[in-house]
């Protein structure tokens, strides 16, 4: 499979599994199926990856059906909280892959809310289904695969020779998408789950550019220059409605998603991250909330705010109030994830233009990765018939009729090819039932797949342009945030930093507020840096770094 140095080398992991590799034994096939004292009895006939010898029988490596005997496969879907789904069943798609592949499938819908909890007693009960399908829930593979060995390795070498869909998409890539599926011990536990976009960042800025023109405004070139032009949007009644005071020239929350403050950051050589945590260009693993951009940055905020200039309910405010204002349409600088398609297309889509920073300015760069949509447990005795039907639920027609209803549909959902012979969704509005699986079906679509097939929407295609337009300004970051999140590090590791990120992301929301609303000092700085030093950010940036060693970053 071509791969790039995008693909993460994990250096000891992958020796460890080199090794496991060449000693093999009867509780751990060369075929990837996981087996010790772990696993319970009713295992033991599948532990070399493809069930006793009349399973073995019953069984077709290519074309259909999969099995000339039929064979039942149990499996524990996970769907989103808002879904409301017929039987699967009663699918059509669900019902034509049964006849195509002689595959019986016997689904347990469980609910987000209900997963984690169903999830653990079944793993504690020791009876399990052959399949997991959870493209949004999870599965701890450092607990369920790497410790208990109770989900099955699914490596290259078993999904090169039993899923060739699949296999095909990942090679066409620059880079390998799946190299996010990679555990602590070198194994992959799951078949990746994907929806491919070709974008390269969370929000960009936005500026409301009827107000520039009405007030004869030039593009601003830097942040003192931006500052200028809020002043001006607040003092020259710039939406032209003879009220001076209802203009809101920066609008962001203290903590509301896309729109949050962390998205001001860039603008300041910070790459917003969740963890507060950084990779810098040197591959080094930095601390936000600590460097200089961060107190410049709170600095300048400071200053809209007390000059009005910024939303004066920006410290309470979540992402649906600030939607609501961008609906209203008085906003005149804001970050976000695009203008189209995002619930206030009356509002500001229609005013404002992207913002280009200048040089200097460091947004957080998104890889698109692959995450984890099924695994298969150890109780499956039919180990390659299931992985050739995963396979099987990938093929265009069968995947898009999984995710978006039937082709052709005339229920105001589905899909149909253009006349470009690309695939159009048709879907009109909200469905009461759907007769499909939605976002919760194995979907595996890289970039170049998805361009290749699909006809991309509006919205989809607006997105996209502005990742290029920062992209060729130099505005990316180097070395992508992504990589703290696919760092080998073990179950015990993530619990232990997960701790620690609770603490420092409370800590640093309040002093955050305290600086916008009351301004930095060197000494609240320096307090605010030293309160760090009983928080174990040493312990976690240094966790991260070591793991980053391990691997080759492109």
């Amino acid at each position: 499979m071509k791969k790039k140095s995008l693909a993460v080398v994990l250096a000891a992991a992958m020796a460890a599994s080199v090794m496991a590799g060449c000693q093999s034994s009867p509780s751990q096939s060369s075929s990837g199926s996981a087996g010790g004292s772990a696993a319970p009895s009713k295992a033991d006939s599948s532990s070399t990856g493809g069930g006793s010898a009349s399973s073995a029988e019953n069984f077709n490596e290519t074309g259909f059906p999969i099995v000339n005997e039929p064979i039942t496969l149990k499996i524990m879907q996970g769907i989103r909280d808002v879904d409301s789904l017929t039987a699967p069943s009663e699918m059509p798609a669900i019902q034509r892959l049964e006849e195509q592949t002689g595959i019986k499938m016997e689904w347990d819908m469980i609910k987000g809310n209900d997963w984690n909890t169903k999830l653990n007693l079944m793993f504690a009960s020791g009876d399990y289904p052959d399949l997991i399908v959870s493209p949004n829930t999870t599965v701890d593979q450092e607990e369920y695969g790497v410790t208990q060995k109770l989900l099955i390795p699914l490596n290259d070498d078993l999904t090169s020779k039993y899923m060739p869909t699949y296999t095909e998409r990942r090679a066409a890539e620059d880079s390998d998408p799946c190299v996010s599926l990679i555990a602590s011990d070198g194994n992959k536990y799951s078949v990746g789950y994907m929806v491919g976009q070709y974008i390269n960042t969370d929000a960009h800025y936005f500026i409301n550019q009827d107000w520039m023109t009405r007030l004869g405004l030039t593009m601003p070139k830097n942040k003192a220059e931006l500052l200028d032009v809020f002043r001006a949007f607040k003092a020259q009644d710039a939406d032209g409605d003879g009220n001076p005071n209802n203009e809101v020239p920066l609008e962001i929350g203290l903590d509301s998603s896309y729109y949050s403050v962390a998205y001001m950051l860039p603008m300041f050589g910070l790459p917003a991250t969740g963890k507060w945590i950084h990779i810098d260009d040197n591959k080094q693993v930095q601390f936000t909330p600590v460097q200089q951009g961060f107190r410049e940055c709170m600095e300048w905020l400071h200053t809209c705010y007390t000059e009005e200039l910024l939303d004066p309910e920006m410290i309470s405010q979540d992402a649906n109030t600030v939607e609501s204002k961008l609906k209203e349409g008085n906003a005149g600088f804001f970050p976000a994830w695009r203008l189209k398609a995002m619930g206030w297309d009356d509002g500001v889509a229609k005013t404002c233009t992207l913002y280009t920073p200048e040089a200097g300015t460091s947004f957080y760069r998104t890889i698109e990765m692959a995450r984890k949509g099924a695994f298969i447990t150890v109780s499956n005795q039919y180990v390659p018939q299931t992985l050739r039907l995963l396979d099987a639920m990938m093929e265009t027609e069968t995947m898009y009729s999984l995710y978006y209803g039937e082709k052709d549909a005339t229920d105001g959902t589905g899909w149909k090819y253009n006349d470009q012979g690309k695939v159009q969704t048709l879907m009109m509005g909200d469905i009461d039932v759907k007769n499909f699986l939605d976002c919760n079906c194995l979907f595996f679509g890289p970039g170049k797949y998805i361009d290749s097939v699909f006809d991309w929407p509006e919205q989809r295609i607006e997105k996209t342009q502005y990742c290029h337009i920062y992209e060729d300004a130099g505005l990316m970051q180097k070395y992508s945030n992504n990589y703290l999140d696919l760092a080998p590090l073990t179950s015990e590791q993530r619990q232990a930093n997960s701790l620690i990120e609770t603490d420092i992301k409370n800590a640093v929301k309040e002093k955050m507020a305290a600086f916008i609303t009351e301004g930095v000092t060197d000494d609240s700085w320096n307090a605010f840096v030293s309160m760090f030093d009983g928080m174990r950010v040493s312990e976690y940036i240094a966790t991260y770094q070591a793991a980053l060693d391990t691997m080759t970053l492109e």
